[in-house]
């Protein structure tokens, strides 16, 4: 019990040891490879950072391109007709801002508009007032169109408080060569309180312009508030810190960015152009202009979705950026719009810009990059937040030398264990075969000593002399085989193992046999069995290692069979048929468990049955009869024999002598 409780003793010290060697191995390249997987994604990170630079610059040169053109497009061009193009023609040419359908020069444009001082709106979409539209190659029908668009440009203008209702009425009054009928297509005009309609003419006309940027922070936030916009930016999760890093270098770009000058085209003056968001949702891109001593203010009318998609969500998903980024589009901290990042699954082809107008916002990782546009869009703001990032080229490799560390430590720990496992068992193994040779050897020689001692007191009488006698040969001889065992055991663990080979009959050999283990199977009460059917096959194998094999054999049969009824032990001689000769042990007892067939054969292995019956032996007998055997050519097996177990053994045969002589002489006969 002690010696079972050392081993496990033993094997738990083993899993502790190599645990912790594991583990120590384990602990730094983990540590290594969670480094290098952080760097590759800060890496990753600052790549998404500059791409997300880059495409904000793109879209910032196009919303300056856009402000420059406006900036440089003549103030006649706000008239239905335009001067002519030679100071001394008197044909007046169409303005390019009257074509019908407006042209895509500005996403989402409803169209171009002019404010008077007096509050009086036109456009140069509709001719003047005394000018035909017919004379212009417009028809009634296109006439209608154009004029629905001025409704909805004025209604959406006098809904926000920029153009006062009367001064558009009278503007109608008389612009209006021919009474036209509204068309049913025409948008409803947005409606006002009874406070505002109320309020006295003017009030809202050219200053009204000038209050609308002063007024945007606090018209987006009461915009907010009204749910016309997603939310508030100081409401998204953002990284406070990285975003005052990123306004305070926003600031400092701005002060020191020049601002855009006045243009003062000698008689005329065009400021630069501003940009408002109304109420309604709407852009508004407009300019002051003064012109022969009279202001004016000329802009663009914008709608916003179709604007942000065209020239910020197009731009987005051409890059690597609509896949692993979301984009908030801000106005003085209002969120206007989202982008959301495209999922792996979606078809990239084939898909269109999804502009989140309700919902909560997408912006819920960690704060790539933010900018503010140059003027006149310096109320637009880009907010990028990471939805995932994409794997670094080397992520593959470090994922991969990741896994096969972890295999080759599991694989490695496992094999240690293993090996450590089988050491303390062939430990254990040699422990009780030193235990058991010893026993086996003190057995013997107790015998032998005590015999021998009454031989010499002359205790024994003449008649018991002779019993003595062979007592004493029987134990010696005894103690020979198991010494001899030991010995072969031993030559064949270094590799010392010499056998004589020689051609003897199979008869011969097996008389040596029965003559060594005959007084041993008779003393131990059991009847010796010998059949064969060819007892002039020869075999070549060395007769020493032959008559040990069979002995070994008989003394395994008599140790586990001594308690069978049939108490016999039959060795029998079989020629195959494939040349082979095939010599066979059996006994009648229990028989060995097919599970453990396969294990008799290995060193120091002893049954179950052995260790429960307390069957003396060593455990080095089948051990040595499979080594011995394949030493000389052969194999050996163990089948059920139902009762009892039988070993059997196959032998080469070997060419008689009398052939091998006539081979010999038919050779010389023909050498001559």
């Amino acid at each position: 019990m002690r010696r079972g409780s050392d081993h496990d003793r033993a094997r738990n010290r083993l899993r502790l040891g190599i645990g912790l060697f594991v583990l120590a191995l384990a602990a730094p390249s983990l540590w290594l490879v969670h480094t290098a997987y952080d760097q590759m994604k800060w890496e990753s990170f600052r790549q998404q950072q500059l791409a997300a630079e880059g495409l904000t610059e793109r879209i910032d040169q196009t919303l300056a391109a856009l402000a420059r053109a406006e900036d440089r497009r003549p103030i006649e061009d706000y008239d239905f007709l335009a001067p002519p193009a030679d100071p001394a023609g008197t044909y007046r040419r169409r303005s390019p801002l009257s074509e019908w359908p407006p042209g895509p020069t500005i996403p989402g444009l409803l169209g171009w508009f002019q404010v008077a001082a007096d509050g009086t709106l036109s456009s140069p979409l509709v001719p003047e007032a005394g000018s035909s539209p017919a004379a212009h190659g417009i028809d009634p029908a296109d006439l209608a169109q154009r004029q629905a668009r001025v409704q909805q440009i004025q209604g959406i203008l006098v809904g926000n408080r920029l153009v006062e209702r009367d001064a558009q009425a009278r503007a109608s009054e008389s612009d209006s060569p021919e009474p036209v009928p509204a068309p049913a297509a025409a948008a409803p005009e947005p409606e006002r309180s009874v406070s505002m309609l109320d309020e006295a003419p003017n009030r809202l006309s050219q200053s009204a312009f000038e209050g609308l940027a002063a007024n945007e922070r606090l018209a987006s936030k009461s915009a907010a508030d009204k749910g016309q916009t997603l939310g508030r930016v100081d409401d998204l999760k953002l990284d406070l810190e990285l975003a005052e890093r990123g306004r305070r270098q926003e600031v400092a770009a701005e002060a020191g960015a020049p601002q855009p000058a006045a243009v003062n085209l000698f008689a005329s003056t065009i400021e630069p152009c501003e940009v408002g968001r109304l109420d309604s949702g709407h852009l508004l891109l407009f300019r002051t202009v003064w012109r022969g001593g009279e202001r004016l203010i000329q802009g663009a009318l914008i709608e916003q979705t179709p604007f942000l998609e065209q020239l910020i969500g197009v731009p987005l998903t051409s890059t690597a950026l609509a896949r692993t980024t979301h984009l908030i589009v801000a106005y003085r901290g209002a969120v206007l719009a989202g982008f959301r990042a495209e999922s792996p699954e979606d078809d990239y082809a084939g898909r269109a810009t999804r502009l989140v107008s309700t919902g909560p916002s997408p912006l819920t990782g960690a704060l790539l990059y933010r900018a503010r546009m140059a003027e006149p869009f310096g109320g637009l703001e880009l907010i990028f937040s990471v939805s995932r990032l994409p794997a670094p080229a080397g992520a593959a490799v470090i994922g991969w030398l990741a896994a096969t560390l972890a295999l080759v430590l599991l694989v490695g720990g496992w094999l240690l264990y293993r090996l450590g496992v089988r050491q303390l068992d062939l430990i254990r193994q040699q422990q009780d075969f030193v235990s058991a040779v010893s026993h086996e050897l003190k057995t013997p020689l107790t015998s032998i000593r005590m015999y021998a001692e009454m031989l010499r007191a002359g205790f024994a009488s003449e008649e018991r002399k002779s019993t003595y006698y062979r007592f004493i040969h029987e134990e010696s001889e005894r103690l020979s085989r198991l010494i001899a065992n030991v010995l072969q055991l031993a030559r064949i663990g270094r590799d010392a193992l010499v056998l004589e080979p020689r051609v003897m009959p199979i008869g011969e050999l097996m008389a040596q046999v029965v003559e060594r283990v005959a007084s041993q199977v008779e003393r131990a009460g059991f009847r010796l069995e010998l059949s064969g059917e060819d007892s002039a096959a020869e075999l070549l194998v060395d007769p020493d290692a032959f008559v040990q094999i069979l002995i070994n054999l008989v003394d395994n049969a008599l140790k586990f069979a001594a308690g069978a009824e049939t108490r016999v032990i039959r060795l029998s001689v079989e020629t195959l048929g494939n040349g082979r000769l095939r010599v066979s042990v059996r006994d009648f007892g229990p028989g060995i468990p097919r599970d453990q067939r396969r294990r008799v054969f290995q060193l120091f292995q002893r049954g179950d049955m052995a260790k429960r019956q307390a069957i003396p032996g060593t455990g080095i007998g089948l051990a040595l009869v499979e080594r011995l055997m394949r030493a000389m050519g052969g194999r050996v097996e163990v089948i059920s024999a139902e009762p009892g177990a039988e070993f059997r053994l196959e032998f080469p045969l070997a060419r008689s002598a009398e052939r091998a002589q006539d081979l010999l002489g038919t050779g010389a006969g023909s050498s001559r």
